[in-house]
């Protein structure tokens, strides 16, 4: 009877504490890409350390996702920094919402930690003679799906390296990102402008296809007045790392610059709750992110090139963007020795 009685106690007290775990839904972008490796991570580092479940879904449409978490409909979600900007002026996709009410939404909005979700490579077969941004003038480009911050991003820096405008000076193709390859492989187009991690998913596929130039933005032009305005605007940063870093890729990618650095502009983000989050629990879910990330690097060789564990607003650009931490999420990163600007502060 007694070993019944403890049985029983022991099951009730596995009830209670299960109980006490809250369960949490989060949403990230396309699949194998930085948010949701970053969800999936969360959510294994949430379980194990018994801080909550967390119901994680890729493949969504991040701008909707954002949304619901400012409404208080979902608990997390990866935020592209533009898109917060954008809500918080009632602009673009949010352009419904009007400006008030997209500022009292955008200000419900309160980051965990950031990372950078892809930098933009201009990438073309080497049999089609493109080595530099200049001879893109007059051909067929991908340059993004039909439409979303990656196209407008792209069709920005064609514009701000060669001068060219789509329709004028080239011709843009979008399409789908789940037919994107197919339109690059099948010669449909000349080259692509278009995000990628490093490594990125696609590039395997290319280089089995045949040889790839992988070029970078010439000096001269990220230090115009134009392009240096357009790296601090919401959502983007200037990217510049070694070429050595894309070595990875073998023999089957040329990789051009001018030195031995590869120029490139990076589009950030983070993964946000909603502000009413208790502070308990979104300072031990970012503490618990803070500390696994050497378990992150190793689950993707392009984990390290996305900066997850950096804090920094020049590399980050959260200010620009309007974006704050949350104040449990800011406390466990101070904690952890890193320092937060005064600006992305709740």
């Amino acid at each position: 009877m007694r070993s019944l009685i403890v049985f029983g106690a022991a099951v009730c007290l596995a009830a209670s504490a299960q109980a006490q775990m809250p369960t949490l839904t989060m949403e990230s972008a396309s699949i194998g890409g930085a948010t949701d490796m970053s969800s999936k991570h969360l959510a294994e580092v949430a379980a194990k350390r018994k801080i909550a479940t967390i119901q994680a879904q890729a493949g969504k449409i991040l701008s909707k996702s954002i949304l619901q978490v400012a409404q208080g409909k979902t608990d997390l979600a990866a935020n592209p920094f533009i898109l917060q900007f954008l809500m918080s002026k009632g602009l673009g996709p949010y352009s419904g919402l009007g400006r008030e009410k997209g500022k009292a939404l955008a200000g419900n909005l309160r980051l965990l930690y950031p990372y950078h979700l892809a930098h933009y490579y201009l990438i073309a077969f080497q049999a089609t003679g493109i080595d530099s941004w200049d001879k893109l003038k007059g051909k067929t480009i991908f340059n993004g799906p039909p439409r979303g911050g990656a196209l407008t991003t792209a069709r920005a820096i064609i514009r701000l390296t060669t001068g060219l405008n789509e329709g004028k000076g080239y011709v843009g193709k979008q399409i789908a990102w789940g037919q994107a390859d197919s339109l690059f492989l099948d010669g449909a187009v000349n080259a692509a402008v278009r995000p990628g991690t490093n490594p990125a998913s696609y590039m395997p596929i290319y280089i089995a296809a045949g040889k790839i130039n992988i070029v970078s933005i010439p000096i001269a032009k990220t230090q115009t007045a134009a392009f240096r305005k357009f790296v601090k605007a919401p959502g983007n940063v200037a990217m510049t790392f070694p070429v050595k870093d894309l070595a990875h890729y073998g023999r089957g990618v040329n990789v051009i610059s001018e030195d031995d650095m590869f120029r490139t502009v990076s589009n950030t983000g983070g993964d946000v709750v909603n502000k009413s989050m208790p502070k308990a629990l979104a300072k031990a879910l970012t503490k618990a992110f803070i500390e696994t990330l050497p378990d992150l690097y190793r689950k993707a060789p392009f984990a390290r090139g996305q900066l997850f564990g950096i804090v920094d607003d020049k590399q980050m650009g959260m200010c620009n963007a309007g974006v704050k931490f949350h104040a449990g999420a800011a406390e466990a990163w101070e904690e952890a020795g890193h320092k937060i600007a005064d600006c992305a502060k709740p």
